[in-house]
């Protein structure tokens, strides 16, 4: 008979995940398109990463500079290996760590081995989410890791408290911060908030005080350097831009509150006079007409508050748009993306054509909402116990990061939301888990009352 013991569970958990990857990579061919590495807006040109690694990050204030650093990394390995395959190798490391946090979160939960196998064999190993992030140039990958990374610790931390546990949530926290802008420097406000109950029980209020705001800074810094040499003080100066977008201000008088670069140079001219024409300001990278021309400063300064004022004035309309385009997002899986892998359309076909079929969205979308009805429940009721254990401050906790993601994707931008919402995958599988130990839990019952 065979025993499932920790070796057995181990082996079988990371065979499965490398025999799956050598089907993707070598039988079906699916690997990272390195094309997307310089197109995306978000990433800093690899040649000038190479040779001007550190004024490159200096003055890159279009996005928050963590993945553009992972990136730079890659380009200064670029004689020893290219850095479509330290990215592509990059990303695997980063679907084991999804796949460790996953068995950890399970085994904290107290979740049989048997079954732990059956969750993580279908829902990380087999999935096609994964997998489509895994092989692809963006930051999306890292984050959904970090969000993993950020919910173990609090699981741990509520089951039992040490002060290694609080400094990991804060470090990956403050790293998504400092990755994807979504997640503004505000957000340690929010890690710290869902601290208050642990730090009342220890009676450490001062000591974490203290942790949050050294971690707070941290996730500032690049928005402190960004008022120091450009006068806007974000870790993203596409936010004006971003909230434009996505409330539809200004939409009729395009190009000021759009990406296109119609005007750039005469935008360009403002935002230099504004700051005194000081000499670094005519560095080549701050002045070719791309995403971190100066004059994308201007515009996004320009639409900042106007964009927000026409989101309270125009709430309602807006809210509704944004209702439909919930319903919209959720009758697709997250790979529903333009930007692919490599032989992705053509090896798994099958996979973007069943995510088109009406008949198949239906499914998918009462998929969501039943997953969203049953995990609101428990949490609810979890929420208002007056003595909470470890995992029900754990349900409420992952509803709590998983709201701040979904309000933000949604209201922060127009587009990408299925993108954006694998960086939460972490919650997707924690309720389907959970949704699953309860079917296997009752009908174990009833085979009981049987007997």
């Amino acid at each position: 008979m065979f025993v499932l013991n920790r070796f057995n569970y181990i082996f079988i958990i990371f065979s499965s995940l490398l025999i799956s990857r050598i089907i993707s990579n070598y039988f079906f061919n699916i690997s990272l398109d390195e094309k997307w590495i310089n197109s995306l807006w978000q990433h800093i040109d690899i040649i000038l990463l190479k040779e001007r690694f550190i004024s490159s990050i200096l003055f890159f204030h279009a996005q928050p500079p963590l993945w553009n650093i992972i990136l730079g990394i890659g380009s200064k390995l670029d004689g020893l290996i290219s850095v479509s395959f330290y990215l592509s190798f990059f990303n695997f490391i980063l679907t084991m760590v999804i796949l460790y946090c996953s068995h950890q979160i399970l085994k904290n939960l107290l979740f049989k081995k048997h079954h732990s196998l059956i969750i993580l064999f279908l829902l990380v190993i087999c999935s096609p989410s994964i997998l489509f992030y895994e092989k692809f140039a963006s930051y999306s990958h890292f984050t959904c890791v970090l969000l993993f990374l950020i919910k173990l610790n609090f699981l741990k931390i509520y089951k039992k408290y040490k002060i290694k546990y609080e400094l990991y949530i804060y470090l990956f926290s403050t790293f998504a911060i400092l990755t994807w802008s979504a997640y503004i420097i505000y957000f340690n406000l929010l890690i710290f908030f869902l601290l208050v109950p642990l730090i009342i029980k220890q009676k450490r209020f001062n000591k974490s005080l203290l942790i949050f705001l050294i971690f707070f800074i941290l996730g500032s810094l690049p928005s402190l350097k960004n008022k120091i040499l450009f006068d806007i003080f974000a870790n993203s100066s596409w936010t004006g831009l971003n909230a434009s977008q996505s409330v539809g201000y200004d939409r009729k008088n395009w190009p000021l509150c759009s990406f296109n670069n119609d005007n750039i140079k005469e935008y360009n001219k403002v935002i230099k006079k504004s700051l005194k024409n000081k000499e670094y300001l005519n560095e080549a990278f701050l002045n070719d007409g791309n995403f971190n021309d100066l004059g994308y400063i201007f515009k996004s300064k320009s639409c900042n508050k106007k964009a927000k004022d026409y989101l309270i004035s125009n709430f309602k309309e807006i809210s509704k748009n944004k209702i439909q385009r919930f319903v919209s997002v959720h009758a697709h899986l997250s790979f529903d993306f333009a930007f692919k892998p490599k032989n992705w359309k053509k090896n798994f076909s099958f996979l973007e054509e069943i995510n088109q079929n009406n008949i198949f969205k239906i499914i998918i979308f009462l998929f969501f909402i039943t997953n969203y009805i049953f995990y609101t429940f428990i949490s609810s009721v979890a929420l208002v116990k007056k003595k909470k254990s470890f995992a029900e401050y754990f349900l409420i906790i992952n509803l709590f990061l998983y709201s701040y993601l979904i309000i933000v994707s949604f209201y922060g931008s127009t587009w990408e939301q299925e993108r954006m919402r694998y960086s939460g995958y972490s919650f997707i599988f924690i309720s389907i888990s959970i949704l699953i130990k309860e079917i296997l839990s009752k009908i174990n019952n009833q085979k009981l009352q049987k007997w």
